[in-house]
């Protein structure tokens, strides 16, 4: 028992020593030391984190933008590798592409285009003296376009040629006996102008053949059997490629009829 005026010891030690944590007194030298210090600690750190933080994100934002030029030098270098490939690449579709258009006809060609089948025919007479034995291109007509535009637009040689070629057409006759005709639309077809035929008709001439006869043993004897001559007519259409400034203008393409209801 106590009395309240009692002194006593024990009771004034713990109330000296304070609050204990673990059994160290939060009055200890050692303990306020070491909260002192950890709290410096922290203050130190944020302090620094706080004026070295601009200098760790500029390093940062340093080693993005370097990573970023080593990949454009990078990429740049590849480029300059392959840029001697893309050049030989680029002048084999050039070749390729005028060996392509060389095998159209062109406004040049168009102008000797009657002169060279007119040459065709001399080389297929040659050595034929008769001119009624001669092959004869009887008709050599242009046909000229209404509105004066010449661009494939209508799907006659399918739509992916559309606006891409141009074409000249031409009423012909031809006129020779069955090896004469033939010879000749071989030649047309091995002109360097690409040339297409259509709409061939060919029909029998009905005249008078010539016969040539002798008299042997007193009575006339054909020397040779006359050769039926052909009367040959056809749509010639030559194709052209299209100059730089026609195939920046692109016409539109051609629209299918709508077939009409039946009522």
């Amino acid at each position: 028992m106590v009395v309240a005026n009692e002194w006593n010891p024990e009771l004034e030690e713990q109330e000296a020593e304070g609050p204990k944590i673990f059994g160290i007194s939060l009055k200890d030298p050692r303990f306020i030391g070491a909260v002192i210090g950890v709290v410096g600690l922290g203050a130190a750190g944020f302090l620094g984190y706080s004026h070295f933080k601009p200098a760790i994100e500029k390093s940062a934002t340093l080693r993005t933008e370097i990573e970023t030029a080593k990949n454009t030098i990078k990429e740049q270098k590849k480029q300059i590798k392959e840029r001697p490939k893309a050049e030989a690449e680029r002048a084999e579709a050039e070749k390729q592409r005028e060996d392509v258009t060389s095998l159209f006809a062109s406004e040049k060609t168009m102008k000797t285009l009657l002169y060279d089948m007119n040459k065709l025919i001399d080389q297929i007479n040659t050595g034929i003296s008769n001119e009624d034995r001669q092959a004869k291109m009887i008709k050599f007509e242009p046909v000229e376009s209404k509105d004066g535009n010449y661009i494939v637009n209508d799907n006659s040689l399918g739509p992916l040629v559309n606006g891409k070629l141009k074409r000249r057409e031409f009423k012909v006759e031809f006129e020779g006996t069955y090896a004469q005709t033939r010879a000749f639309m071989i030649a047309l077809e091995r002109m360097q102008t690409l040339l297409v035929v259509k709409n061939l008709n060919t029909k029998l001439q009905q005249g008078n053949q010539i016969i040539e006869v002798e008299w042997r043993q007193n009575r006339f004897i054909p020397v040779r059997q006359p050769e039926s001559r052909l009367k040959t007519s056809f749509d010639m259409h030559a194709l052209l490629a299209l100059s730089k400034q026609e195939s920046l203008a692109k016409p539109e393409p051609a629209k299918p009829e709508k077939q009409k209801k039946k009522r």
